[in-house]
């Protein structure tokens, strides 16, 4: 979405829509414990703040589809911890 800066009338991105804008307060703190959930299950040496967001994104993408179930959620968050068990074999 574009729109003019009021100084020059040149055309600037508007940012996205925060989270908080977006669900509910109970949907945020569900995301919260799905994400807590899954990182419980990182192997040590995945464990770190990078792969965290990668499992935190997943979860937010699938909110963003529509997904509203906490098992929903946490399903997101487990299938993205997987993906990076099989990329750190890969390796």
């Amino acid at each position: 979405m574009l729109m003019e800066d009021g100084i020059a009338g040149r055309p600037v991105a508007s940012a996205p829509p925060l989270v908080a804008q977006m669900v509910d307060k109970r949907t945020i703190l569900e995301m919260e414990i799905a994400l807590t959930k899954a990182c419980e299950v990182l192997p040590c040496e995945l464990d770190n703040h990078r792969n965290r967001c990668f499992v935190a994104k997943k979860i937010l993408k699938r909110v963003n589809a529509g997904e509203r179930t906490f098992g929903g959620m946490v399903s997101a968050g487990m299938a993205a911890v997987e993906t990076l068990r099989r990329r750190q074999e890969q390796v």
